[in-house]
């Protein structure tokens, strides 16, 4: 009862001070019990607080869904703290449904996508963690990530959360210099890295003496060149690591939430690159606040293109497996994304604005060049669904659904 009269009070005060907002704000309403919900609903994301930033006039905001109090656990699920806590409950909640998908075949062709299973992604990240202790690996040890979005991307930061080890990720894009100062700023033990950058790896492997083992995705293992004799380095495939692992596994290792989960560094493009050191905590409370507006389902189908290496894809990952969404990966190839889109039809798409912009221009000038009844067609799909969404029409969620299947098809042909 304490409580509840305190953050009444707290929210009240938050009210009082800001009856008068500023330019471009505005407090809370005028009944506490009611204000959360009404300034979602009037102003849509955050609530201006009473207290001031000590270094300026800026005011502090929080979440019009959670206005008295910060969100660091999921609030139906509070038991989880640590990302292997996450991804333990996604596989016992989700085991039999679609997880991660592929395009890419082992030959290198491409077909439609394969499916991994949230049960087949769990054993394959218990074979990888057990396969790096196989190695000796201790716990704690950094494990360096240098390629770009794919199955085995996920499975191994999996891997490194379940065995309490850290995740460095390594831009595929970053030039030699970089990608050395980071193996060697966050003395990185193991990278992951494909066949293409393996030999970019070797050229300097000699200036990275903290680097033990490395694990080359999609390798054979008949064609696996000798780490330089002056290393104590070895060079094994990716699969080999998995058989190993599959063979003698491990008990999981479980992090503690405050324990570091990864560290995420900046391309460099000021100077050397800066690494943020982010907890399981830190991690966990960025999408579990988010959760409080947007909500999943298994039946989603999400597109993994924007570079994993970046905080935001990250995220999202983190975000999407708590819900069982289904996630395939692009080509590898920017300019191929939107052949991807058309076989795997996401229901979510995450962007940056540059991209956004490519896409919109493309449609518009596919729809102009279609010209006539098909030009007209697609701007009464595109307006009537817009006005739905603005509206909140939830009622035409089916003819929503038609329609964009409509526009999709225009675009198409």
């Amino acid at each position: 009862m304490a409580r509840e009269e305190q953050e009444q009070s707290a929210l009240g005060a938050a009210h009082v001070h800001h009856h008068q907002p500023p330019a471009g704000g505005c407090g809370l309403s005028a009944n506490p019990t009611a204000a959360a919900a009404e300034y979602a609903h009037e102003q849509g994301y955050s609530v201006v607080l009473p207290e001031k930033l000590h270094t300026g006039k800026w005011n502090v905001y929080r979440s019009a869904h959670s206005p008295l109090r910060l969100i660091n656990k999921f609030p139906d699920n509070p038991e989880i703290g640590t990302l292997h806590d996450n991804f333990v409950y996604a596989v016992e909640t989700f085991r039999d449904c679609r997880y991660l998908g592929t395009r890419i075949r082992p030959d290198g062709t491409v077909g439609d996508y394969k499916w991994m299973t949230y049960g087949e992604a769990s054993t394959s990240r218990t074979a990888i963690g057990s396969g790096l202790i196989y190695h000796g690996i201790s716990e704690g040890a950094r494990i360096g990530l240098y390629f770009i979005n794919r199955p085995e991307w996920i499975i191994l930061d999996h891997a490194c959360a379940a065995y309490s080890y850290v995740s460095v990720p390594l831009y595929d894009t970053l030039g030699p210099d970089a990608v050395q100062f980071i193996v060697n700023h966050a003395t990185v033990e193991v990278i992951f890295c494909v066949p293409q950058t393996l030999s970019a790896i070797l050229s300097f492997i000699t200036q990275m003496p903290c680097v033990r083992l490395i694990v080359v995705v999609g390798g054979d293992d008949s064609n696996m060149p000798s780490a330089p004799a002056t290393t104590e380095c070895k060079i094994m495939t990716y699969n080999r690591l998995h058989n190993e692992g599959k063979m003698s596994p491990q008990t999981f290792r479980p992090p503690k939430p405050e324990d570091i989960a990864t560290i995420c560094y900046t391309s460099g493009t000021t100077g050397t690159p800066k690494g943020a050191v982010l907890s399981h905590e830190n991690l966990i409370a960025n999408v579990a606040g988010s959760s409080l507006g947007i909500k999943f389902y298994p039946s989603d189908v999400y597109i993994s293109y924007l570079p994993l290496a970046h905080i935001y894809e990250r995220a999202n990952q983190v975000a999407l497996l708590h819900y069982g969404v289904a996630i395939g990966f692009y080509q590898g190839d920017n300019l191929k994304l939107m052949d991807d889109l058309a076989v795997l039809r996401p229901t979510i798409f995450a962007s940056v604005p540059r991209l956004y912009n490519k896409i919109y221009a493309a449609i518009t000038n596919a729809v102009k060049e279609s010209g006539g009844l098909r030009e007209r067609l697609y701007h009464t799909a595109y307006n009537a669904k817009r006005h739905a969404m603005i509206n909140e029409t939830h009622h035409l969620c089916g003819t929503s659904w038609y329609l964009t299947k409509l526009k999709l098809d225009l675009v198409d042909e």
